[in-house]
């Protein structure tokens, strides 16, 4: 095992701030269980530094999953018909959330292709929002 002093960041033009890394051999860590990005907690007890894994762990954020699969043409459909009678427009997130749909942004193609089909405009709102609408049938 190695202790190392690393410049971390600039203070001022002569001062620096330190930071000292740990080097531990990659076969500790496999026989500790420990993974890369775990949580660490030390405790300096009688001139010995104890290093734990810390039981508050925070893992990654799971990946969003789409469950539910549109063709185009369901989509073009059922944002028609929500927007159909909205004078004022909606901005996306409250179309994805009528709709119940998993994707977090539209698919740019489809909303191009929507524009020449169904006739969807997109304009500006007071708060740099994008209204999306459609006229009236």
């Amino acid at each position: 095992m190695k202790l190392q002093k690393v410049k971390a960041y600039k203070l001022d033009n002569k001062r620096y701030q330190y930071k000292y890394l740990i080097t531990i051999p990659e076969s500790t860590v496999k026989e500790l269980g420990w993974k890369e990005g775990c949580e660490l907690k030390e405790r300096a007890e009688d001139g010995h530094l104890r290093i734990d894994l810390s039981l508050e762990q925070n893992p990654k954020p799971k990946r969003r999953v789409i469950t539910t699969k549109l063709s185009y043409e369901e989509f073009r459909d059922k944002v028609k018909k929500t927007l159909q009678y909205q004078d004022d427009g909606m901005i996306w997130s409250q179309i994805r959330e009528r709709l119940k749909l998993d994707q977090v942004v539209p698919n740019n193609k489809w909303v191009r292709q929507m524009e020449k089909d169904i006739g969807l405009i997109r304009v500006k709102g007071k708060d740099n929002t994008i209204l999306w609408r459609v006229a009236h049938v």
